[in-house]
């Protein structure tokens, strides 16, 4: 019967636990899949048929909008209750902890948001309370608000940036959906111009009374456009759009124009240069065509 020797043994336990050690020790995180084009760096976490994004178009973060690119299963929680800003926030910063796009922020006074934290590049800081102040934007989904002794309603935000008149726990998302955060100018005098109106779901006109919010709406990332259109040799149409070395990007088409009624044309593409051209073959005369080239990432 063989017996093995104790100090061989202890040091193979030794080399186990500093193994060990070692793994512990260590950040432990999803990997990411990151893609970047000269305006935007997008962070993709999670899986599933949906997304919601999360993004930050302030300088001091980043001088390109950081986008952070939640993708689900189902517009519900497991508990039945709507998707919501809240459940996206805590999404991006679960599975990004640890890693260099780890997200977190600061508050000051009432819980309002001083400055955000990505990775290890802290935003300017500001006063809540004074002017500039971050500013909360949301584009698709709907959002329930409740203000005051005037009641409340709920309304389809649409496919614009608007500033949130509530807060990201009754901000409901949509596949596509964006919350992003700003630094924008801020001013409440009372007077008419802190109104805004929003369209609520029986097409009512709500007015909430927040103050001014200065300075233009959030761009994150530059839309193409058609830099020409021509009829060439054979009858064929040519159009040529401008596009962003690194993004992503989807020709549709529909016969109408239908909001809703745009299909793919082909597959999506990364940009490798600024221009891209589609000629069409033009052989039914009778038929209508639409096109757009659309910015996915």
């Amino acid at each position: 019967m063989q017996h093995p020797i104790s100090g061989q043994t202890f040091r193979w336990r030794a080399s186990l636990l500093l193994i060990f050690a070692v793994l512990i020790s260590t950040p432990l995180y999803a990997t990411l899949s990151v893609t970047e084009s000269s305006d935007s760096i997008t962070v993709h976490i999670g899986s599933g048929s949906n997304v919601s994004y999360l993004a930050f178009a302030e300088f001091s973060l980043n001088p390109k909008s950081i986008i952070y690119a939640w993708h689900y299963d189902g517009l519900t929680n497991t508990d039945g209750t709507p998707r919501t800003g809240y459940d996206l926030f805590n999404a991006v910063a679960t599975e990004t902890t640890g890693s260099p796009w780890a997200l977190s922020y600061s508050t000051g006074a009432y819980g309002l948001t001083t400055s955000f934290t990505i990775g290890s590049v802290n935003s300017r800081s500001v006063d809540p309370l004074s002017s500039p102040v971050w500013t909360y934007w949301i584009q698709g989904g709907s959002q329930f608000v409740q203000y005051g002794n005037s009641g409340s309603f709920t309304f389809l935000v649409g496919n614009s940036p608007t500033v949130s008149p509530a807060w990201w726990d009754t901000r409901y998302l949509s596949d596509d959906s964006y919350d992003i955060w700003t630094i924008n100018p801020y001013s409440y005098t009372g007077a008419p111009s802190d109104t805004q109106e929003y369209t609520d779901l029986n097409g009512q006109i709500q007015t909430v009374t927040s103050g001014t919010y200065g300075g233009s709406e959030p761009v994150l990332k530059t839309a193409p456009k058609a830099l020409s259109v021509r009829i060439i040799s054979d009858d064929k149409l040519e159009i040529v759009f401008s596009v962003v070395v690194g993004g992503v990007y989807q020709l549709q088409q529909q016969e109408g124009l239908a909001q809703n009624g745009w299909l793919n044309f082909d597959s999506p593409f990364t940009a490798s240069t600024n221009e891209r051209t589609y000629v069409f073959a033009m052989n039914n005369p009778s038929k209508k065509s639409f096109f757009r080239l659309i910015r996915k990432e």
